[in-house]
């Protein structure tokens, strides 16, 4: 991991580039489709606007764009990693969506040619170093009187439960350290605010949606899991955690039992959304 200091590591997308990575993924924007369509709606995404997505990732977000502009719109995502931009393109190929594209870039040297009618991101500014930096020089590509709108995750209640159930509240804190001690801020969805008003934006307005669950059927479970998956190499080098202490393979079954042994519910990241007029 690259660092400015050994106090201050450089954020960088800590996930990594796997098949389950992207399955995972997929599993997540499932989860909080009915929000981020709720949200980008609020904002004013609405049918024939030319949007530029960026962090594709599997192309989630870009083709939930591409619905509420609809055919006379337009969509262009963009993506570094080239194996999960393939999935993203076959995904648009086989759901027939022909104005969605993908553009294979990096957000910190981005050009592109067009003028956009809104600038749409979920999850994305947390793994950059500068991200206020990265959404003055993105926000340059939306016309005046467009729309820029970004949803970030807020870990502060992960792992919250009533009654107690140790092992869901441990898990809440295993993600969050190996975040902090990668250096990704936990805190980005609170902070969207302020790093509007530092990237030089108009204030925005600013919602959250929780997840809150409990019971046999809370699809959380799985994908509080597969984060902790996603995060075994940063949860054993940072020793934050053992193999053993994790038991990846059983950990969601047992977290599903350890609130359900209590008949507790328990939270999940919440999702904050950040939209402005520019």
């Amino acid at each position: 991991m690259s660092t400015n200091n050994d106090d201050h590591p450089i954020p960088h997308y800590l996930f990594g580039h796997s098949a389950q990575e992207t399955q995972q993924l997929q599993l997540q924007a499932r989860a909080l489709f009915p929000a981020t369509r709720h949200f980008l709606q609020r904002a004013g995404l609405t049918q024939g606007m030319r949007v530029l997505e960026v962090g594709s990732g599997a192309g989630d977000v870009a083709l939930l764009a591409a619905d509420l502009v609809g055919p006379t719109g337009q969509v262009i995502g963009i993506e570094k990693n080239p194996r999960i931009l393939e999935t993203a393109r076959k995904r648009a190929q086989a759901a027939g969506v022909l104005h969605v594209s993908f553009q294979e870039a990096d957000l910190t040297s981005l050009q592109v040619e067009h003028e956009f009618d809104a600038l749409v991101g979920r999850y994305i500014l947390q793994h950059l170093p500068e991200p206020a930096t990265a959404l003055r020089q993105l926000a340059q590509y939306v016309r005046p009187g467009g729309i820029v709108v970004f949803l970030e995750a807020d870990l502060t209640h992960l792992g919250t439960c009533v009654p107690h159930a140790p092992l869901f509240e441990q898990v809440g804190e295993w993600i969050k350290e190996a975040f902090r001690r990668s250096g990704i801020d936990t805190q980005m969805g609170l902070r969207l605010y302020h790093v509007f008003l530092e990237a030089g934006l108009p204030a925005p307005q600013i919602a959250c949606e929780s997840f809150i669950g409990g019971g046999t059927d809370w699809p959380w479970y799985e994908l509080i899991a597969g984060r902790v998956r996603s995060l075994l190499p940063a949860l054993l080098q940072h020793r934050i955690a053992t193999q053993e202490e994790i038991g990846i393979e059983t950990l969601a079954f047992r977290l599903r039992d350890a609130l359900v042994s209590q008949r507790g519910v328990g939270m999940a990241p919440d999702l904050i959304a950040a939209w402005t007029q520019l």
